[in-house]
This record gives C-alpha cells, sequence and structure tokens, in this order.
C-alpha cells in the first residue's frame, strides 16, 4: 500500500531483516537504511510509469515570450505530451524545433503567430515554443492555456512523517533483499522472489489489456449511443465466442424480388 510513512518503512525494514526494532540499536545505521529506502523507490519509480503519477501541468501562454519555466515537480524526461488549448479543444505541440522552423517563423527576429506548433527543452531546463504567440492566455475562454502531461518526480522521503509515493511492500522486500544478499543471508532469495511477485501483480492490475478480434468475431455487443454494453463497470465478457473452421464455406441465400411485368431475367447459374 502506498503513503506509507518512513517510520513505517524503516520498521518494516528492520523486521525483514531480522535486526531490533529499537531506534537506539540502530542509531548508527538509521542513515543508511533511509538511503536504501530512497534509493528502492527511485529505482522503482524509473523502472515503470505509474498511472497513479501521472499528473498534469498547466503554463498559461504569453505574447512576444519564447522560453517558459518547465514545471518544478515533472520529471524533464517523463514528459508524455504538450498540448496547448484553442477554439474549445486542445491540440497537441509535435516535440523538436530545427533550423526549417526558424526559416518559416524566426524567432531570433521575434517572429510572431498564432497557433503555437512545436516545442523543445532548451539547455536551462526550461521550454520553449514555436513560433512565438502573437496574443495572451485568455482566463474567460482558456484559449493558450498550456498543458503538460507526464510522469511526476518522487516526493522527498527524508523525515519520519514523509510517506512514500509508491507500495511500501515492494520497497521494503527489495531493499531487505539486497540487504541480505550482502551479507549471505540464505533468505535473500526468498525476498526477492515475494517482491517481484508482488511488483509483477501490481503492474498487471495496472496495466490495460486489449483483446485481438480477427473479423470482428466476439466484439462487444453495442448499445444507445453506441457504447459497449457492460462499458459501466468492470470489463465485459461475452456469453460465448463463436469458433470460426477453415476453410470457410461460401453462404448463399435467396432474396424475393418483385420486378415490372415489361422487365425480365434469364435464370442463370452463379
Amino acid at each position: 500500500m502506498r503513503g506509507k510513512t518512513l517510520e513505517k518503512l524503516i520498521d518494516d525494514l528492520r523486521a525483514e531483516t531480522r535486526l531490533s526494532l529499537n531506534p537506539a540499536h540502530n542509531a548508527n545505521d538509521r542513515e543508511l537504511q533511509v538511503k536504501h529506502l530512497q534509493r528502492t523507490q527511485e529505482w522503482l519509480w524509473d523502472d515503470y510509469d505509474w498511472p497513479h503519477l501521472r499528473v498534469e501541468r498547466n503554463v498559461p501562454i504569453q505574447a512576444g515570450q519564447r522560453f517558459y519555466d518547465f514545471p518544478a515537480d515533472l520529471a524533464l524526461d517523463r514528459v508524455e505530451k504538450l498540448e496547448y488549448f484553442a477554439d474549445g479543444a486542445w491540440c497537441r505541440l509535435q516535440p523538436g524545433i530545427e533550423g526549417a522552423h526558424y526559416s518559416m517563423r524566426n524567432s531570433d527576429l521575434g517572429e510572431r503567430e498564432w497557433p503555437p506548433r512545436r516545442w523543445r527543452l532548451s539547455e536551462n531546463e526550461d521550454f520553449e515554443v514555436w513560433p512565438i504567440s502573437d496574443r495572451d492566455f485568455d482566463p474567460a475562454t482558456q484559449d493558450g492555456q498550456l498543458k503538460f502531461t507526464g510522469i511526476r518526480n518522487l516526493k522527498k522521503l527524508v523525515d519520519d512523517a514523509d510517506r512514500a509515493d509508491l507500495d511500501d511492500r515492494i520497497i521494503v522486500l527489495f531493499a531487505a533483499a539486497e540487504r541480505l544478499a550482502a551479507v549471505g543471508a540464505k533468505d535473500a532469495k526468498l525476498k526477492q522472489d515475494m517482491a517481484l511477485k508482488r511488483f509483477a501483480r501490481l503492474r498487471g492490475e495496472l496495466q490495460i489489456t486489449r483483446r485481438f478480434r480477427m473479423f470482428g468475431v466476439g466484439q462487444r455487443s453495442r448499445g444507445r449511443f453506441g457504447l459497449p454494453i457492460g462499458s459501466g463497470g468492470g470489463a465485459y465478457v461475452p456469453p460465448s465466442t463463436p469458433q470460426l473452421t477453415y476453410p470457410l464455406e461460401p453462404v448463399y441465400v435467396q432474396v424475393p424480388v418483385d420486378l415490372p411485368d415489361n422487365i425480365r431475367i434469364d435464370k442463370q447459374e452463379f
């Protein structure tokens, strides 16, 4: 479960590694234990795009401004997209600005145009928008609002009351497995297997599974407004899935047609 305090993580780590739970007995080792828990959570954060850490951050656009401050709590290398709002809809900005773009609208000369179309990170860890906007953000219509979507940075995990962003069990079990392995403990592999099993289960629960349906077989029935039946909650499971046999045999259907008396069609075999 995520949201556990650092104090709770330390106690659990000591229990998993068979150390005394008395803080006085671990005074000399506490700093190293905290560092170990911090590093383990950072590794887990970097290994997977945790959905609950996906955030949106808005930056209002300003007329004549080329560079903007990057959102402070957003990871630079975990940005998924940048969009701008105009005429009632969100539109995506493409990453990367090259010489060919400056040839059309030269930002060095202060040339402006609306709407923006591209963006890039600069060496000062801010970001550039191209072309430079010729209008300000409008609070009434929200036109000119920039919106980042990405994975935020981890919150600090230093004081006893600080809370972990990720699941406490995988943090503690991975950290315990590494510490036990360092001293040659026989149960280090057991702790690692427990951590890997929980890690895999958590990731499996968070991932969206998509089923491939050849020729539309097993497609979900669609109800009113074109929404899949059963989409209100949980995954829809059809009562049965037709089985295809190959080769597929042609099906002939006789359709009666009423023709005028002056039209005659000769019977033919097809």
